[in-house]
């Protein structure tokens, strides 16, 4: 598991941050599959067993941008 993530470098605005192991979303509580989080897939598609419906979506807004850099600690 890399401490790096590539759905908090897209800035994904369903992206929880790292919980302690596991970098979580709202569409992976459990954890983030590693071919997402290492970028081999964008998770623009819903994945099989994924149990919702919830793909990437990047923080569009300011007052999303600003939620997303508060709660990572910029």
């Amino acid at each position: 598991m890399s401490a790096s993530c590539n759905c908090f470098k897209r800035m994904c605005k369903h992206y929880g941050g790292l919980e302690a192991t596991k970098h979580v979303c709202k569409a992976f509580q459990k954890g983030i599959p590693n071919e997402i989080t290492a970028g081999m897939d964008d998770h623009l598609t819903i994945r099989q067993g994924q149990g919702n419906k919830i793909i990437y979506e990047p923080a569009s807004s300011y007052a999303e941008m600003e939620m997303f850099k508060s709660k990572r600690g910029f």
